[in-house]
């Protein structure tokens, strides 16, 4: 069993890790930051979106805080770099960060899905609770749904 503390610690230390691959600064949604330097750098912002339970609990432990409810995430990876790098540059960029979450298990959380979506130019997206002027840059987005277990 698990919190939604617990789910985050777990996704953020996977793609935290040394051994991740992945050669960008995350920022992560509900965290401050500096701002963007001057000269355009790569970089991630991540965001977990908690989905809650949705379908009640899928084991009764027999009253109250005692049932097990299965809880859905969606973890959403922005990826920017400069706009001269393309499109394709962010498209690998996020492969990289979805590839560390597809089929990734531990005993906290288990996903089952990580796909990447073409954004395009910065200037048409804003993602929540990203302050700096991203219309410099290209995005994409590496976006997994996670299932963690809580008791309640």
């Amino acid at each position: 069993m698990s919190t939604t503390r617990d789910a985050l610690v777990a996704i953020r230390s996977r793609l935290e890790a040394d051994d991740s691959g992945i050669t960008i600064p995350l920022r992560w949604h509900g965290e401050p930051s500096d701002p963007l330097s001057d000269e355009p750098e790569p970089f991630g912002y991540v965001i977990f979106n908690n989905e809650g339970s949705g379908n009640g609990p899928i084991e009764f432990g027999g009253g109250r805080g005692q049932n097990r409810y299965r809880s859905n995430a969606t973890v959403e990876a922005y990826v920017f770099v400069p706009a001269q790098s393309g499109l394709p540059a962010a498209l690998d960029l996020a492969e990289t960060v979805a590839s560390r979450l597809r089929s990734f298990r531990d005993d906290t959380v288990s996903c089952f899905s990580a796909d990447v979506i073409p954004i395009g130019g910065g200037s048409s997206i804003a993602p929540p609770g990203l302050d700096s002027d991203v219309s410099n840059f290209v995005a994409a987005l590496a976006e997994a749904r996670v299932t963690f277990d809580q008791i309640g």
